[in-house]
């Protein structure tokens, strides 16, 4: 029996990488895009399934659009994504130059990537709950040293103007590490030889640094985005511990927004509206980011 199927997979190649995927896109079929195209079918319908769903259309949408609360939401996800995404890719840049070239110059180059990684393996409940703790109005450690300095200061997150600020810093100090992982993972692989070629040459370090490390990192650099994205625009956990979307639904982004609309509202189908307005979002932008990076070809 397992020589006829070794020899019927020899007589058709394409077979045989197909059986290797399939795992992996059964898994991808039904944890991922079943899960978008079941919520894209939702979208449509005015969803209650104890009572009975009825089907509307674009209505959920149309609703969405004339909603003042939703444009609120969409406007702080872009200021929150607008903070975050450069802080953390240029966080962890800096990061990964600094760990890449200690590396090769000294020891010890593990133990600092280590700590400087380390945020990102705790979970978003403790990042959430030790920065609130940090700002906390009576005992906060940083909004008490704040208020020494300046008497007149604001409690950061009871404010309508700071709040999304320290909770877009508490996001970059803990995602901050992995993009540093894969930027110094992308710095490795480019060839020592070029930077002696290019020292033998005159080239300065910036020279270096915008003609060989920027050019030759960009594939790292749209994944580190790529990450990036997804995570600023899907902010959830940490918005909701730390300030609930307040104060004056300042913070409410647009993934609080679904959640308080379809577990508050039990409105189900226009919490998938929002659900698909966000998944188009994240694709415009990832989109935006490859035509940025100009990355075109390595991806054909």
């Amino acid at each position: 029996m397992g020589r006829r199927i070794g020899e019927f997979l020899y007589r058709h190649h394409g077979l045989e990488g197909v059986l290797y995927a399939l795992p992996f896109v059964s898994l991808w079929a039904v944890f991922l895009a079943w899960p978008v195209g079941y919520g894209i079918y939702i979208s449509l319908f005015k969803w209650n399934p104890m009572l009975g769903s009825k089907f509307v259309g674009l209505a959920n949408y149309a609703e969405l659009f004339h909603s003042l609360r939703f444009w609120n939401a969409v406007a702080n996800t872009f200021k929150f994504a607008g903070m975050t995404i450069p802080l953390i890719i240029g966080v962890g840049f800096v990061f990964a130059l600094m760990v890449w070239g200690w590396g090769r110059t000294h020891r010890g180059a593990g133990i600092i990537q280590s700590v400087l990684f380390f945020p990102y393996l705790l979970t978003v409940s403790i990042v959430a709950i030790v920065w609130k703790w940090l700002f906390d109005r009576d005992f906060g450690l940083v909004q008490q040293g704040i208020n020494a300095i300046f008497p007149s200061a604001p409690m950061l997150l009871n404010s309508t103007v700071w709040a999304l600020p320290v909770i877009a810093i508490a996001t970059a100090w803990w995602l901050s590490g992995y993009r540093m992982v894969v930027l110094q993972a992308g710095l490795e692989e480019i060839p020592r030889d070029l930077f002696e070629a290019a020292a033998i040459d005159g080239a300065k370090g910036h020279h270096q640094f915008f003609h060989i490390i920027l050019p030759l990192i960009k594939p790292s650099l749209l994944f580190a985005l790529v990450l990036t994205i997804i995570s600023a625009f899907r902010t959830f956990g940490q918005v909701l511990m730390m300030t609930e979307g307040g104060p004056g639904r300042s913070t409410e982004v647009l993934a609080l927004y679904m959640y308080w609309v379809g577990f508050d509202y039990f409105d189900v189908g226009k919490a998938a509206a929002a659900g698909v307005v966000l998944l188009f979002m994240i694709l415009a932008l990832t989109l935006a980011g490859v035509k940025l990076l100009g990355l075109r070809s390595e991806l054909q």
